[in-house]
């Protein structure tokens, strides 16, 4: 069954393990979700519904204003598994909007240019440092969010270099 990105990272989830909409939240806070994955806290809720509706995860019955404790059905397993051997298997360009940007990039001026990079660049070893000390602590939870940090912190890398190399060329031109 066709599934979004959305609706496979939350399944992925409940594959670990039966959890809460509060605590799903919180799961992809923690492993700095939100910095790839366009999901909104209230997002949650909704795709949890149409996980269910679609029978690949059910909910306990929970009564008055109880919350609700999300389960993984077995066709929500067979989804996740067929839909993540194609996500893993399939190419397909990572950071879109970077790449979106630089193909517009003719239309800013240099110095706005220098300055969009020197911001990333900024965000980019920020973010690498605070990567840096979650990896341990993340690998040691499950594989999957092993290899998960792993890459983020190789694809941080390669483009700190990249927007470090710009700057680099842009100064070698002034």
């Amino acid at each position: 069954m066709k599934t979004t990105s959305t609706e496979q990272l939350i399944l992925g989830i409940l594959s670990e393990g039966p959890e809460y909409g509060y605590r799903i939240e919180g799961i992809i806070e923690k492993r700095d979700m939100r910095k790839w994955a366009d999901i909104g806290f209230s997002s949650i809720y909704y795709v949890l519904e149409k996980l269910e509706k679609k029978g690949l995860a059910t909910a306990e019955p929970s009564r008055g204003r109880e919350k609700k404790r999300y389960f993984i059905t077995e066709s929500g397993k067979e989804s996740l598994r067929e839909e993540t051997r194609r996500q893993i298997a399939k190419r397909r360009p990572s950071n879109t909007h970077l790449m979106t940007g630089l193909a517009n990039s003719h239309c800013i001026g240099d110095e706005e240019w220098r300055l969009a990079l020197e911001e990333r660049r900024r965000q980019l070893a920020w973010d690498y440092a605070a990567l840096q000390k979650k990896l341990p602590l993340e690998e040691e939870k499950s594989p999957s969010a092993g290899r998960l940090f792993r890459l983020s912190e190789r694809l941080l890398r390669a483009e700190l270099d990249f927007v470090e190399g710009e700057l680099e060329r842009m100064e070698g031109k002034g």
